[in-house]
């Protein structure tokens, strides 16, 4: 997919504001989602590592630094209304976990993609604020979840597809 196509289908379906769980800024549903419609296209440029804020990992030792219009502003929820699934570019795509109403922002659990904090992340310094009922109070990554929830993700098909071999 061309960055440009990317861009446009994604203001389409969001709009950028504040988050009012206070993590920033947010995207949010520009109109209805049913659980299963591709809500947004991940992109970006590519690195080797994780940065401090806003990169995305899409392999062991890749990640992307999406720009605002190609998630830079996805936030993290403990019960998230979207999960991850690898585009054939490698790239993420977010998917409605469940219908998703207009206005509402769009969130999914940052373990969905990253496999392990790098020492520069903020996830690892700050507690989460998400709200949900559930709420683990932190920002786990992958590693850092107990072996069923690792096979449950897997067996549910909702997280990036490099981390099926871990």
């Amino acid at each position: 997919m061309e960055e440009s196509s990317i861009i446009a289908f994604n203001q389409e379906n969001v709009y950028c504001g504040e988050s009012p769980k206070g993590y920033g800024k947010a995207y949010f549903a520009k109109h209805n989602f049913q659980a299963g419609d591709i809500v947004m296209h991940g992109f970006g440029r590519i690195v080797n590592h994780q940065t401090s804020r806003f990169s995305m990992q899409i392999g062991l030792n890749k990640h992307c630094l999406p720009t605002k219009w190609t998630g830079r502003y996805l936030n993290h929820s403990c019960e998230p209304n979207c999960f991850v699934r690898t585009r054939p570019d490698g790239f993420p795509d977010l998917i409605a976990l469940r219908d998703i109403k207009k206005g509402e922002e769009i969130t999914y659990e940052y373990f969905m993609s990253e496999f392990v904090w790098s020492p520069c992340a903020q996830e690892k310094r700050i507690s989460c604020r998400c709200g949900a009922k559930k709420c683990f109070k932190k920002i786990l990554s992958f590693s850092q979840l107990n072996d069923s929830h690792k096979r449950a993700l897997k067996k549910r098909k909702i997280i990036s597809s490099y981390l099926y071999n871990t």
